[in-house]
């Protein structure tokens, strides 16, 4: 039989694991140790590498010994790169000369003209299919002297001067001499519009009943005091003189007035009219512009 130990051998025993197991734990500590500063000079050398790479490469492009090279170059923002601030400056300084250059030529036609922004030829001008005809109705001249004094009048205000003058200059047969001695003695419908037809394109004056300028109720009070009928100048007292008649049953010759008695004119059939429609206008023919429209005939009193 085997002699059984004694405590003191097997404590020896337990102390002799204890003391493999701490070695054991010390050894595995040191070889982690190891790897990590392993790893550690591995990237060292990597990066002692890229330095060296770098330094050769700019070296062989000191020498020019390299075939190839590229340069690293830091990232600048777009807008202000070089070129593009180049190129947003000359657009800046173009835009600004041609603002500045174009008043020029519109001031001066003959430059505008050698420059080819448009043309004096009148000729070539009326042959282009999107131009609008001019026709010049008055010229007036008037001398100047240092002592005068001046003031800024618009293009409207000096247009109804001309037109006031025009009429003012008027020397034919009025409303009045017509209805004391008429070129017509009847109603008839075809000489009506006829008469009526005569003054188209006689200009608008407000307050005008001859020729040289018409309103609404002054043209058609001239050209009824031809048949002998003497209208009032008014809308509103010309709309009494006759009878009311049905939108259908009208007939050419009768009188359109607007319901709200701000206008008139001499109805041609087919939804037409003769009318002096505002400033700025002339008598024409044209479309009833409105529904609310009735309908007045001369001659039932």
């Amino acid at each position: 039989m085997a002699q059984q130990g004694t405590g003191r051998h097997r404590a020896s025993v337990e102390v002799n694991v204890l003391e493999t197991m701490e070695l054991r734990s010390r050894r595995s500590i040191r070889e982690a140790e190891k790897r990590r500063n392993s790893r550690e000079a591995k990237r060292e050398a990597k990066r002692e590498a890229k330095v060296q790479q770098v330094l050769e490469l700019e070296a062989q492009e000191i020498t020019g010994t390299s075939k190839y090279v590229v340069v690293a170059k830091p990232h600048v923002k777009f807008t202000k790169r070089k070129d593009v601030r180049n190129v947003i400056s000359m657009a800046f300084a173009a835009g600004l000369f041609t603002t500045v250059a174009l008043p020029a030529y519109a001031f001066s036609p003959e430059v505008a003209a050698m420059a080819r922004f448009t043309t004096t030829n009148a000729a070539a001008l009326s042959a282009l299919g999107n131009t609008q005809g001019l026709t010049v109705a008055a010229v007036t001249a008037q001398d100047f002297n240092r002592t005068d004094s001046y003031a800024t009048v618009s293009a409207r205000a000096i247009q109804r001067q001309l037109l006031a003058n025009h009429y003012f200059n008027y020397t034919g047969p009025s409303a009045a001499d017509y209805v004391s001695n008429p070129p017509y003695t009847s109603l008839d419908e075809a000489q009506i519009l006829k008469v009526s037809a005569k003054y188209v394109g006689s200009p608008y004056v407000f307050g005008g009943e001859n020729p040289a300028g018409f309103d609404c109720s002054g043209y058609v009070r001239f050209v009824f005091a031809q048949f002998g009928i003497d209208l009032p100048h008014s809308v509103i007292a010309q709309s009494h003189m006759g009878i009311i008649v049905k939108a259908q049953d009208a007939r050419p010759g009768d009188i359109v007035v607007l319901n709200n008695l701000s206008h008139d004119g001499i109805y041609a059939g087919n939804g037409y009219f003769y009318h002096a429609p505002r400033p700025g206008d002339s008598v024409k023919l044209a479309p009833i512009f409105t529904p609310d429209v009735f309908f007045v005939r001369l001659g039932t009193r």
